[in-house]
């Protein structure tokens, strides 16, 4: 039908809606990773890196990020920063030494040092454990150098971790999370008694490719990243960090993803041909895209686009880096419109989905769909692909509103659906995804 082909064209759309560019800042041929870092005044700043060096930018205009400074380095494809208090630690694949950055004037950082040349001949990553000061530099040779930065400008080597390779890791309460990119594991390791690294559990991955992996606040729930066509997000259940569970996988099948964040309930996720896409794991079993911004015009399973993103300013703001578009700043918002109903019915029974804040007198397509971009459940896999088609169609009433009222089938008890409404008015606008669970 056209007409499907039409509005799933538009459903397709929809997800760049979930978020705004604010600005984009493009000064160099080449970048990688990104961080940010907030004064003590509030002024918010993006840390960049590129292929020569580091970039520092005030960004508390964020329609108009104002350059900072340069901060020369190794040469490299690859560079990775973290701050902790008034200091960026900078490590790079380029050549040995993490440097040591002084932010305390934050429109003029300061290069203090390069420290621990003698240690490590290159590094991916630096992960930091905020709590305890403590910093991993990953992926080094010879090993995870773990160092104390109690005294930030001069730090102690204080233990070298040396089992198999730790790719990129998140740090906190006493227990290191590994991504071992080559074992295709994730695995936590207790670090609360250095230099003793215990193993407390250890899971293989889907994509057996692990390349980073973040946890939650309260150390619940960790989600993992697989950079590779079998990959995507992992989530699992670590509440138990001696018998970590598998709960979910998400997965977006037109490119390999990359980092990933926890920020609340949501993660943050460079997707590189993809873009940017925020995933919702509020219910950890469902995840669900709420956003999404394609950073650049890339497409396929390569290494091409989004590298990294920044989801932790205090401002909201999103900071994300492409690799051939430098820094982007975005902003995340709520859906156009709304859909609202029960989100679990019986089977059998009748249910009604409504519609709110719509334009007034403006066509709307009800999407149906029993997979999210294609995710696999703990025991279950559901549909991959979109599978969405057009379930119901009307006009939107003088208030903005709709509904559609239906019965669920008995064949579908045990399983979910999905929905989505698009709306054709002045601009197209579509609606939060909403999950319905059949009893």
């Amino acid at each position: 039908m056209i007409l499907s082909s039409i509005v799933l064209s538009c459903f397709a759309l929809s997800a760049q809606n979930g978020a705004t560019e604010i600005s984009r800042t493009d000064n160099y041929s080449y970048y990688n990773d990104i961080w940010g870092y907030t004064a003590a005044n509030g002024d918010e700043y993006a840390i960049i890196g590129t292929d020569s060096g580091t970039v520092f930018y005030d960004v508390s205009v964020p329609s108009a990020p104002s350059f900072v400074k340069f901060i020369n380095g190794p040469n490299s494809t690859w560079r990775d920063m973290k701050t902790l208090g008034n200091y960026c630690y900078i490590v790079t694949e380029g050549g040995g030494g993490m440097q040591i950055v002084d932010l305390s004037n934050p429109n003029n950082p300061t290069l203090l040092s390069t420290w621990g040349t003698s240690l490590f001949s290159h590094a991916h990553n630096v992960a930091i454990d905020e709590g305890a000061s403590i910093a991993y530099i990953l992926d080094a040779n010879p090993g995870t150098i773990v160092v104390d930065l109690s005294n930030p400008t001069s730090p102690q080597h204080i233990a070298t971790y040396t089992g198999p390779h730790v790719h990129d890791a998140h740090i906190q309460n006493g227990k290191a999370h590994f991504a071992e990119i080559h074992d295709g594991n994730y695995r936590i390791v207790d670090v609360g008694n250095l230099p003793n690294f215990t193993t407390v559990d250890v899971v293989n991955t889907p994509g057996d490719f692990t390349h980073n992996v973040w946890v939650n606040a309260n150390d619940t729930i960790a989600v993992t990243t697989d950079e590779n066509d079998r990959g995507g997000l992992t989530f699992y259940d670590i509440s138990n960090p001696a018998n970590i569970q598998f709960l979910s996988r998400y997965d977006n099948s037109n490119a390999r993803v990359h980092n990933a964040f926890i920020k609340g309930d949501k993660v943050y996720v460079s997707w590189y041909s993809f873009g940017f896409a925020c995933i919702d794991f509020s219910d950890p079993l469902y995840p669900q895209q709420v956003a999404s911004f394609d950073t650049n015009s890339q497409t396929g399973f390569n290494f091409e686009g989004a590298w990294g993103v920044y989801p932790y300013a205090q401002s909201g703001l999103i900071y994300l880096s492409d690799q051939d578009n430098g820094l982007i700043i975005i902003e995340m918002h709520d859906p156009d419109i709304y859909l609202n109903g029960a989100s679990a019915v019986n089977a059998g029974a009748t249910t009604t989905l409504t519609v709110s804040n719509a334009e007034p007198n403006v066509p709307w397509y009800l999407l149906a769909g029993f997979s999210n971009a294609g995710h696999t459940q703990a025991g279950t896999t559901i549909e991959s692909g979109s599978g969405f088609i057009i379930f119901a169609n009307g006009t939107t009433n003088s208030a903005g509103s709709a509904s559609k009222s239906f019965r669920v089938p008995q064949a579908a008890s045990g399983r979910a659906a999905y929905f989505e409404v698009v709306t054709l008015g002045s601009t197209i606008e579509n609606s939060n995804l909403f999950r319905l669970s059949a009893l």
